[in-house]
């Protein structure tokens, strides 16, 4: 019988019959090209593995194949008989049955059949996480919530893997990979291409990181209580938004204090600026301010920004999140490009490391890395530095990497790591406490003043951003001159 993917797409389970999603023909295919042309069984492993054949005989076969190709020997039906646990597969004579599968195939696309086999798969999957999910619904289990029950059936859905990989993480010899990067360099240069790298905004920040965030990569963003690390996230996430979509999860602050602090850095003006508090009171503003904060109100709206407000977040929520952003900004025309985290402490562990907040650091961070790849998006975590910064007799308390906090994991799995540091923080509770003068001028020229320290950098080197900030007003800028943008 002829196999043709397209014939195959169209087989339609018997109406009546409760079996689970399969197609014999598509696996029988794939094996018989498999056999016939095994320099398709890389391409093919990237999709498929033994445990997506419905078969069981279809699953021991086609390991046999993987192992004979890694092995350097040809996976003919005679080679494969001579592994096989059995005389028979199904109830054929081995030889016969495996013959049988490369007869007739007006059709060498195994990656085609590759990709129909895993898509029956995770349609199994599926209905195998939807019966346990309706049977734990209905079970009662004293300290069980339902909330847990979703956060299971989350990340159950997220074990089925994709069909097909994402063309991004494809395996590639060196003649595909430098013929990539070449046309890619030639592609750059014509202005065919476009810098996939998202603009931080900040010119000197772009300058050191190579173009600003880059897709595919773990940034920290850490400091101590006072730094600016909202203050950040807000400018940060603000600019970003004007060269690809953004989802911000804020979990630090609430919707509406969030949302005033974008308004106040848009509404921002040089001597005459708009507090955060101010526009959160709302009672004392003027109608010049109320003109200035619904314009900055226009301009928000101009951008492709997101806001997900929750006290804690899961990563499977996480990852949820971002898909569904990207489908719903791919309809629009636009990429995600960035998804920032208000802040580590409140990202949910799995159970796997209970108790254990080290190892829980490690799997979320290991987690997020994975997603930023997978996802080909940029991830800005913020995270809280230890005590350390802040001890009695440390003369430099600008932050270096052994002062993130809580597992050694995170300085392994960021790409990009950028403290802040506000030596104004430090210089008002000297002056408040002594009230000695020489402080309080060195107060007044520091008081505006806010370094972004990168501590590691994958995309250039490891150096220090000066720049000026208004923490009152959620405002960052290069300098004075660029509080316009």
């Amino acid at each position: 019988m002829a196999r043709d993917p397209a014939a195959v797409l169209a087989f339609r389970q018997p109406e009546g019959q409760a079996v689970p999603p399969h197609n014999i023909e598509a696996e029988q295919a794939l094996i018989g090209i498999l056999m016939m042309k095994p320099e398709h069984v890389p391409a093919v492993a990237q999709i498929v593995q033994p445990e997506h054949f419905y078969f069981a005989d279809h699953q021991e076969v086609f390991g046999i194949i993987e192992a004979l190709v890694a092995a350097g020997s040809s996976p003919t039906p005679i080679a494969v008989k001579g592994y096989l646990q059995r005389p028979n597969v199904g109830e054929r004579p081995a030889i016969a049955y495996l013959a049988g599968c490369t007869g007739e195939l007006l059709n060498w696309d195994a990656v085609g059949y590759a990709q129909i086999v895993r898509d029956l798969a995770s349609r199994r999957a599926l209905l195998t996480i939807a019966d346990e999910l309706a049977e734990k619904a209905r079970t009662s289990i004293p300290g069980t919530l339902a909330q847990g029950i979703i956060d299971e059936t989350e990340q159950a859905l997220l074990d089925v893997r994709a069909v097909v990989p994402q063309a991004h993480l494809a395996g590639q010899t060196t003649a595909q990979g430098t013929a990539w990067m070449m046309e890619r360099i030639s592609g750059l240069r014509s202005g065919l291409l476009q810098v996939t790298s998202i603009s931080t905004g900040i010119p000197d920040l772009d300058r050191a990181t190579n173009g600003g965030f880059q897709r595919g990569q773990l940034y920290l963003l850490s400091a101590r209580p006072g730094m600016g690390k909202t203050v950040a996230l807000t400018s940060l996430s603000r600019l970003a938004a004007r060269d690809a979509g953004v989802l911000v999860y804020q979990c630090e602050v609430t919707r509406d204090q969030q949302w005033a602090r974008y308004l106040a850095d848009l509404s921002y003006v040089h001597n005459r600026p708009l507090t955060f508090g101010k526009i959160m009171a709302g009672v004392d503003l003027d109608d010049e301010e109320v003109w200035r904060l619904e314009d900055a109100a226009k301009r928000l709206d101009q951008l492709h920004l997101k806001l997900e407000c929750e006290p804690s977040v899961s990563v499977a929520q996480i990852t949820f999140g971002v898909k569904q952003e990207k489908r719903r900004l791919a309809k629009l025309g636009v990429r995600l490009g960035v998804v920032f985290i208000d802040y580590l402490k409140y990202i949910k562990a799995s159970d796997r490391y209970q108790g254990n907040r080290v190892l829980e650091i490690g799997e979320i961070s290991g987690s997020l890395k994975q997603l930023a790849k997978a996802e080909d998006v940029c991830i800005v975590l913020l995270t809280q530095l230890n005590r350390q910064v802040e001890a009695e007799g440390r003369a430099d308390r600008r932050p270096g990497l052994a002062d993130l906090r809580d597992s050694g994991e995170l300085e392994q799995d960021a790409d990009t790591v950028i403290f802040l540091y506000r030596e104004a923080y430090y210089l008002e509770k000297k002056f408040k406490a002594t009230g000695d003068a020489e402080i309080g001028a060195r107060l007044f020229e520091r008081q505006n003043s806010l370094e972004m320290i990168l501590g590691k950098n994958r995309s250039g080197p490891a150096t220090t951003v000066d720049l000026w900030v208004d923490v009152a007003s959620s405002k960052i800028a290069p300098t004075t001159q660029g509080l316009a943008r």
